[in-house]
C-alpha cells in the first residue's frame, strides 16, 4: 500500500481547493451576465434580463444589496421580480388571443431567451444586455506591485463620458414576449450624500419585437398594461447567519434562526398609498414602540407625500431575546453587537399619466401590495397558462391597496407568526398602470432604490450596552433618542430586559428617518437637479495609488488628478490594521492652506505625492485609502466634500519589510542555487523569484551573466530586502547558468535619528549565484 506522506497530502489538499473553487465560481456565474455599481455606499448587482431572480446570480439567498458594503456580509435582499401584464394581447408567438398575458422575470427561476419572455439586447461592445458607463475610470491601485482594489472586478466600465451626470449608469435594453422593449438606466453616485441609493429609470416602449431575433413582430395597441416588480429582502446577512462558529463561506455565525436569512421575519411597511387624503396618525397598537416612532405616518417632501416602501428586520417568535436589529446573543464572540440595523426599500420619483402625458401621476404606484414569498405565483411561471396569468394580472398586478399593509397587520407581534405568513415570509410588491401603448408609444417610470439606518459604531456600541444589561446584568447609562420625539437625545440610566429593549429598539427604528432623508435626496437629485450634481461633484480621486512596504516606512504615492478640481483643498489618508473592514484612522491630512501638501510634492516623479508612514509596526498588516476634499465653500454647513473612500481602498495589506542594513557585507542572494526543481519548496506560488536579502536603504543592482552582459538593472529603497523574478530587461526568463550581481550604494546614507554617515556614495560589492533550470 503507498502511504500519504506530507508532499502528497499538500497536493490532494491543493486539488480539493481547486476542484471546490471551480464549481463554486461555476455556479457564481451562472444564470444571466451581471454588472455590479460598486463605487458608493450602497452595492448591487444588476442582470441583463432586467432584474435579479433568487439565487440566479451568485451562490447565495441574501446576496446583493449591500449596505454599508465597507463591511462584508452586508447583503440585504433574497430576490426580485419583474413582470408585465397586458388584456387582450393577441399573441403572434402562442397564435392566440390571451385575455391576459404576464411575462415574467423571476423571482424565481428567471425566464431562459428560448421561452421568449425577457430577451436582453446584446450591445455589441460587451456582448450582453448590459453597459456601463463612467464619468471618471477608477484608480488604479497597487499594494507592493500587485493590483489591490476591489473595483478591478467590480466596476467594469465600456465607456468614459465626462459629461455623464453621474458617477455611474449602466444601461440595460431587452426585448419581451408582448412587444415592449425595457430600457433601464441606472444611475449612482459616490458622493456621500447621494451614494445610498440607486436610481432606476425605466422607458417601455411599444415596438412590437417579440422575439430575441426580432424576427416576429405585432402591429397591435396594448391595453391596461401594468409593470409590476417584487422585492424579497432579507435585513441583515450579517445577523442572519445561523450557528455559533465560522461557517464554510467564512461567515462568524450570529446564531439566529435559520428562516431569518429568507426574511420570514421581513416586516414591510407602505407610506403615501393615498397621496391625496394620507393618513396622518399611526394604526400600531398605541402602547407600542412602533407607534411612537411615527411607523405608518404620511411623509412628505416639498409638501408632497412620498410614495415608497421600506422593509426592515422584525421580531421573531423562537429568539429568546428581543431580536429587533439582531444582537449578537448566541453566536460567534458573542457581545450584542447588532447585525441588522439596516431600513431598505424603494421610493417613486416619477411615474408618466399616459403615453400622451408626461407629468407625474400621483396615483402611481396603482398597487402596493404584500405577497407570500413562497406563493405559487412566484416560481414557474409560465406565459401559456392564461388562468394562472389571469390570477398574476388580478392579483399581483393590477390589485390596488389592501386595507393595511403588512407591517400595519402585524403591528408589534411576530412576523414569523402573522396571518397567511408562509416559509418565506412576505415580499413586497408595487405596480404601475393601467397604460395603453399604441405602436410606437413609450411611457416612462423611475424609482430609486435605497438602504439607511445606523452607522457601523453606533450599532456596535448599541447592542454591547444592550448587552451588559440583558445578559450580564448591569446597570448602564445610556444615551437614546426619546421615544415621543426620536429626534431629542435624551440621557438614561437603564436596567432590567425592558429598559434595555427600549433603548436599543428605540435606535434601530430610528434607522427609518436615515432611510427617508435618503429618500429625500433621491427625490431632489430627480426632480430638482436633473441627477446633475453641478457644483457639487467632489474632487476626482487620485487616478493612481500605490503602497509600498518598505522596511523603515510604509509609502504611500499617488498622482495628482485631484487637484484640478476648482476648490480643491488637500487629501487625506486614512488606515486600518489587521483586515480591510476595521475601523479606519485619520493618519494624515495634506492641504492647501497649511502647506503640508507641497511638503509631500516629489518633483519629476511619476507618482509625485509620497507620504512616508513611519508608525507602522512591525508584524502588523495595514490597509488603506486616500480621499481628496475640496474648501466647503458650497455647501450650508461649510462641511468639505470629499471623494469616497471605495475609489481607492486597498483589499491587500501592506506591512513593514525587513529593516535595511548599514552595511554590504551581510548581503546574501536566496536561494542559491536557484533549482527549478525545487521551486515548490523555494518560495510557494512564486516559482520564478529569487531575493536579494540585508541590502542598504538605497541600492542599484546590476545582474550580469558570467562572461559580463548586463541583463537587469533593479534600483531598491526603502527595505533590506529585494525581489526578482529571473526576467531579463527585454522580458527574457533566463536560462542555467552562473550570473554576478553588482550591489552599488547611489547616495550617501545616513541614519534617520542621528545624521550619522553609513554608508558612502559609491561603496559596491558583487555575489555570484547559480540558476538550474
Amino acid at each position: 500500500m503507498k502511504y500519504f506522506n506530507k508532499k502528497n497530502i499538500q497536493f490532494v489538499l491543493a486539488t480539493v481547493l481547486f476542484i471546490a473553487l471551480f464549481f463554486i465560481n461555476a455556479d457564481y456565474l451562472k444564470g444571466a451576465a451581471a454588472k455590479w455599481i460598486a463605487i458608493g455606499d450602497l452595492k448591487n448587482f444588476y442582470q441583463e434580463h432586467g432584474c435579479e431572480p433568487e439565487e440566479d446570480f451568485g451562490d447565495q439567498q441574501q446576496f446583493g444589496l449591500q449596505w454599508h458594503q465597507f463591511y462584508p456580509r452586508q447583503d440585504n435582499q433574497a430576490a426580485k421580480g419583474f413582470w408585465i401584464g397586458v388584456k387582450n394581447y393577441d399573441d403572434p408567438i402562442g397564435g392566440k388571443t390571451f385575455s391576459h398575458k404576464v411575462v415574467h422575470c423571476g423571482p424565481r427561476p428567471r425566464p431562459t431567451i428560448e421561452e421568449d419572455e425577457m430577451m436582453p439586447i446584446p450591445f455589441p461592445s460587451s456582448g450582453t444586455g448590459l453597459k456601463m458607463y463612467g464619468r471618471i475610470p477608477h484608480p488604479q491601485v497597487y499594494v507592493d506591485g500587485a493590483p489591490a482594489s476591489d473595483l478591478r472586478y467590480d466596476d467594469v466600465v465600456e465607456v468614459i463620458d465626462p459629461d455623464l451626470p453621474s458617477d455611474r449608469m449602466l444601461v440595460n435594453k431587452i426585448h419581451t414576449e408582448v412587444g415592449i422593449d425595457v430600457t433601464r438606466k441606472i444611475y449612482a453616485y459616490s458622493h456621500d450624500d447621494y451614494d445610498d441609493f440607486h436610481i432606476m429609470e425605466y422607458t417601455f416602449k411599444n415596438t412590437g419585437i417579440c422575439s430575441q431575433d426580432e424576427t416576429v413582430t405585432h402591429n397591435q395597441t396594448l391595453e391596461d398594461v401594468y409593470f409590476h416588480w417584487q422585492f424579497r429582502y432579507a435585513v441583515c446577512k450579517e445577523g442572519t447567519v445561523e450557528g455559533t462558529g465560522i461557517n464554510f463561506r467564512g461567515d462568524p455565525g450570529w446564531g439566529t434562526i435559520r428562516d431569518m436569512r429568507w426574511g420570514i421575519n421581513t416586516m414591510n411597511e407602505v407610506i403615501g398609498e393615498h397621496p391625496n387624503n394620507p393618513r396622518e396618525e399611526s394604526v400600531y397598537p398605541t402602547d407600542n414602540l412602533l407607534n411612537k416612532q411615527g411607523f405608518g405616518e404620511a411623509e412628505y417632501f416639498n409638501n408632497e407625500v412620498m410614495r415608497a416602501f421600506y422593509s426592515w428586520h422584525g421580531k421573531h417568535s423562537e429568539t429568546a431575546y428581543d431580536n429587533i436589529g439582531s444582537p449578537n446573543v448566541n453566536g460567534y464572540r458573542a457581545d450584542g453587537r447588532l447585525g441588522a440595523y439596516q431600513f431598505v426599500g424603494v421610493v417613486t420619483l416619477h411615474a408618466d399619466k399616459s403615453a400622451s402625458d408626461h407629468g407625474d401621476d400621483l396615483d402611481q404606484p396603482a398597487t402596493a401590495i404584500k405577497i407570500e414569498s413562497n406563493a405559487q405565483a412566484t416560481t414557474n411561471n409560465s406565459q401559456w397558462n392564461e388562468d394562472r396569468m389571469k390570477s398574476e394580472y388580478e392579483q399581483y398586478c393590477s390589485y390596488g391597496y389592501p386595507e393595511k399593509s403588512q407591517a400595519e397587520q402585524v403591528g408589534g407581534g411576530y412576523a414569523n407568526q402573522s396571518a397567511g405568513v408562509g416559509g418565506g415570509g412576505f415580499s413586497q410588491a408595487i405596480a404601475y398602470g393601467p397604460y395603453t401603448l399604441e405602436p410606437g408609444d413609450s411611457v416612462k417610470i423611475v424609482w430609486a432604490e435605497a438602504a439607511g439606518g445606523l452607522d457601523r459604531e453606533t450599532a456596535h456600541h448599541v447592542g454591547r450596552q444592550w448587552y451588559k444589561v440583558t445578559q450580564e446584568g448591569q446597570k448602564v447609562n445610556v444615551n437614546m433618542p426619546d421615544p415621543s420625539d426620536p429626534s431629542n437625545i435624551i440621557s438614561k440610566t437603564i436596567e432590567g430586559e425592558s429598559a434595555a429593549n427600549e433603548y436599543k429598539n428605540a435606535w434601530v427604528y430610528s434607522g427609518k428617518d436615515s432611510l427617508l432623508k435618503t429618500y429625500k435626496a433621491a427625490l431632489d437629485l430627480y426632480r430638482n437637479k436633473n441627477l446633475d450634481l453641478d457644483d457639487q461633484y467632489p474632487p476626482d480621486p487620485p487616478a493612481n495609488f500605490m503602497v509600498e512596504s518598505q522596511g523603515n516606512r510604509i509609502l504611500l504615492k499617488w498622482t495628482e488628478e485631484s487637484e484640478t478640481h476648482p476648490r480643491f483643498q488637500g487629501y487625506k489618508i486614512f488606515r486600518a490594521k489587521g483586515s480591510m473592514d476595521s475601523n479606519y484612522v485619520e493618519i494624515a491630512d495634506l492641504n492647501v492652506t497649511d502647506g503640508s501638501l507641497n511638503e509631500h510634492k516629489v518633483s519629476g516623479a511619476d507618482l509625485p505625492l509620497q507620504f512616508s508612514d513611519k508608525t507602522a509596526i512591525r508584524g502588523q498588516v495595514y490597509y488603506y485609502y486616500i480621499t481628496a476634499y475640496d474648501d466647503g465653500s458650497t455647501t450650508i454647513d461649510g462641511k468639505p466634500i470629499k471623494s469616497a473612500p471605495y475609489w481607492t481602498r486597498t483589499n491587500t495589506g501592506a506591512h513593514l519589510l525587513k529593516p535595511p542594513s548599514e552595511t554590504l557585507k551581510d548581503i546574501r542572494v536566496v536561494p542559491n542555487p536557484f533549482n527549478i526543481r525545487n521551486r515548490n519548496i523555494q518560495f510557494s506560488g512564486e516559482y520564478n523569484k529569487i531575493m536579494f536579502l540585508n541590502l542598504p536603504a538605497a541600492c542599484r543592482i546590476k545582474i550580469f551573466t558570467e562572461r559580463g552582459d548586463l541583463i537587469k538593472t533593479i534600483n531598491h529603497e526603502g527595505s533590506g530586502d529585494a525581489r526578482w523574478d529571473l526576467v531579463t530587461s527585454s522580458r527574457q526568463i533566463v536560462v542555467s547558468g552562473v550570473y554576478i550581481a553588482h550591489f552599488e550604494v547611489p547616495e550617501n546614507i545616513y541614519d534617520e535619528n542621528t545624521g550619522e554617515l553609513l554608508i558612502k556614495k559609491g561603496t559596491s560589492t558583487f555575489r555570484k549565484f547559480i540558476i538550474i533550470r
